[in-house]
């Protein structure tokens, strides 16, 4: 099994607390399953489809945010409240068919995207995909 973030490098607090609980899940339940981070804008990210980051999501479908606000928050590391928010982008580009990071791929096939996925939900993905093979 091999697991891709896609995200911003630097990582952003939502990026790098993606990774973060991707490793935990794994380390809990297969240490050997692979794990890489790619950048969002490299050729093998857009492969995937319309990637961005919440900043270009905000632009390609041309909501006004608080980004004054959004880096405040930012500042303190990743907490809940910034992707609450972000989340009216992560509707945004889920409607449009586009991927804001973070994305988590398994396999190659996204599975999670626009937000920190909570623990148990990576659990159960991760467990879905194991049983897989």
């Amino acid at each position: 099994m091999k697991i891709t973030i896609i995200g911003t490098e630097p990582p952003c607090p939502r990026c790098q607390e993606t990774y973060t609980r991707v490793r935990q899940v794994i380390q809990e339940m297969d240490p050997t399953i692979f794990i890489k981070k790619i950048a969002y804008s490299s050729p093998e990210a857009q492969s995937y489809g319309k990637v961005g980051t919440a900043h270009e999501v905000a632009n390609w479908a041309e909501v006004n945010v608080d980004w004054d606000k959004v880096r405040e928050v930012a500042s303190r590391g990743w907490t809940q409240e910034l992707d609450d928010l972000l989340m009216p982008l992560k509707e945004k580009s889920e409607q449009a068919g586009w991927l804001m990071t973070p994305v988590v791929l398994i396999n190659d096939k996204v599975v999670h995207c626009g937000c920190v996925p909570e623990l148990n939900v990576l659990r159960r993905i991760i467990s879905r995909y194991k049983n897989k093979e």
